[in-house]
């Protein structure tokens, strides 16, 4: 799914001023968070999925973490699974989905998927799960995003957890009390994970690391020519409405402005790796 996140992190950065160059963004379609904005409303519907967080509900808008990069959790310590990385379900055509709701036009798709998958080759990114794709010559094929969310924004987005979703009530204090006070902190989280706040350096920040050290060493390159892929089609104020409304499955809210974002999001890694939330 790296490769998805990787898209969506520049479709974010052109839209919505979101920091591409650092992370990848996990969820930017907000169709789902209509329904399920916020943890509390996730853990209202949680009891309704007999397949628990494989739920296609939960899948739109949630994100399976851990709170802690050493503690030992029963199903994918960070420490364990970081090297070869750790996903489940098929990604055929989820690539070309993702490009036909972000705008891109029908006719365009399918080419744009391929070129997407040969610049992911060039710079070294594993894309074995897609159909076309390639595996990363280390084998590495890993990735890990640490995600830092204001205190405050805490309880309200994100759950303490057991493998599979349900809640883990020993340690919801609630969680940013445990968080706060407990050592050592383990455990795995649900994270909801809502664009209107994620998408925002002033609220949320991100950061990708890559197992594969080539593809970690050219990341900074490909999301600039990511960009570049795009711009044809993103390029134009229209097609960027279009994809705004696409994303927000509707009309785009009044904060939002269809120029083009990317270089207004740019912020020196220095200030964006501070306390400083300001954006």
């Amino acid at each position: 799914a790296a490769l998805l996140y990787e898209v969506q992190a520049v479709v974010g950065s052109v839209l919505f001023r979101f920091k591409a160059e650092f992370a990848g963004l996990p969820r930017i379609l907000a169709h789902g968070f209509k329904h399920i904005p916020t943890a509390a409303r996730m853990l209202e519907e949680f009891p309704k999925w007999k397949d628990q967080d494989h739920n296609p509900a939960f899948k739109a808008v949630g994100l399976c973490a851990t709170s802690s990069l050493l503690a030992p959790d029963s199903e994918a310590p960070a420490t364990g699974v970081f090297l070869a990385g750790y996903s489940v379900g098929s990604l055929a055509g989820v690539l070309q989905k993702l490009l036909g709701a972000v705008g891109v036009p029908k006719a365009k798709i399918d080419k744009l998927a391929k070129d997407i998958i040969a610049l992911s080759a060039k710079h070294g990114l594993d894309t074995c799960g897609i159909p076309g794709g390639k595996k990363c010559t280390s084998g590495r094929s890993g990735h890990m995003l640490q995600i830092f969310l204001r205190r405050e924004l805490c309880d309200q987005f994100v759950y303490p957890a057991f493998p599979f979703g349900s809640p883990d009530k020993n340690r919801d204090l609630p969680l940013s009390k445990y968080l706060t006070d407990k050592d050592p902190v383990e455990g795995q989280v649900r994270i909801t994970l809502n664009p209107d706040v994620f998408l925002r350096a002033s609220y949320a920040r991100m950061f990708t690391y890559s197992a594969d050290p080539t593809y970690y060493k050219n990341r900074p390159e490909f999301i600039k020519e990511m960009i570049g892929l795009l711009d044809p089609i993103l390029g134009d104020a229209d097609v960027r409405v279009e994809a705004a409304r696409g994303i927000f499955g509707g009309e785009p809210p009044e904060w939002w402005t269809p120029e083009d974002q990317s270089e207004m999001a740019a912020m020196p890694a220095a200030r964006f790796a501070t306390s400083d939330m300001a954006e």
